[in-house]
């Protein structure tokens, strides 16, 4: 089995973090093992408020559905009573926005990297680059 290391997930919020200020952004990232436990989590200077929990969620919900979040968004447009019902029972973990990457080593999940503070796209780019 393939475990996810404190020094793995503190690469990827570096490179996260890099790809943010080359882009001019200023975020919140969280990195998940593949059970959702947090590994490793920053707050950028400057970054909202809010970002944390939205990255810590986008992260978790990657794991949890074994898919990036971006893509997850798509399937739930069409069942938004669905994705409604998610959250709910999700306990404020859950969140249908791009972002929230998800991590695979040998065909098994290592993590995820939830990136928020950005347009989604933008935090999604962040979190591809993180975990390349």
């Amino acid at each position: 089995m393939v475990s996810l290391t404190l020094a793995q997930a503190q690469i990827w919020v570096e490179k996260a973090q890099q790809k943010a200020k080359q882009m001019n952004l200023r975020v919140s990232v969280y990195v998940v093992d593949e059970s959702g436990i947090p590994v490793a989590f920053v707050r950028m200077d400057g970054a909202d408020i809010s970002t944390p929990d939205i990255a810590r969620a986008k992260a978790y919900t990657a794991v949890a559905f074994k898919r990036h979040t971006g893509e997850l968004v798509e399937e739930m447009k069409s069942n938004p009573l669905d994705a409604n019902g998610l959250m709910q029972v999700g306990q404020g973990r859950v969140i249908f926005i791009a972002g929230g990457v998800l991590a695979k080593k040998d065909g098994a999940v290592l993590g995820a990297i939830g990136v928020s503070g950005a347009e989604a796209d933008e935090d999604h780019a962040c979190g591809l680059e993180a975990i390349s």
